[in-house]
């Protein structure tokens, strides 16, 4: 599972995806990314097992919010399996079109993605004003 590196968490990542630098603490979100593999393809795989992940982007990574359900027995060590058997089906199967690739790919290139972020900021102070 070479393919993919964590994006900053430190204690306990499973040994998988390494470990990286940083204090040691409690750790809730279990992020990741890949120099050599389609991280969104391996969450659309990830989506398929009934697993609920979320794409990011700047940096391209993946990232789980780890919950009380996560830290029941045997969860960590299916999680695991789940993402190995993704990572290997992605180098696998290059070819196959993810779902989620074209809409980050999309976010990311936009032009004048500050009237985006000025337009959504505007909208969610609509929404909260009292």
């Amino acid at each position: 599972m070479g393919s993919c590196r964590p994006t900053g968490a430190r204690r306990s990542v499973p040994p998988p995806l390494g470990r990286s630098g940083g204090r040691e603490r409690p750790l809730f979100v279990v992020a990741f990314a890949s120099d050599s593999i389609d991280v969104y393809k391996v969450l659309d795989f990830m989506s398929h097992k009934k697993w609920s992940l979320n794409g990011l982007h700047k940096p391209t990574c993946v990232h789980l919010c780890v919950t009380l359900r996560h830290t029941q027995p045997g969860v960590a060590e299916r999680f695991l399996a789940d993402l190995r058997e993704a990572v290997e089906h992605v180098k696998a199967h290059p070819e196959e079109k993810g779902t989620m690739a074209p809409v980050y790919g999309m976010a990311a290139s936009m032009p004048l993605r500050g009237v985006v972020s000025d337009m959504l900021k505007r909208y969610l102070d609509l929404i909260y004003k009292t």
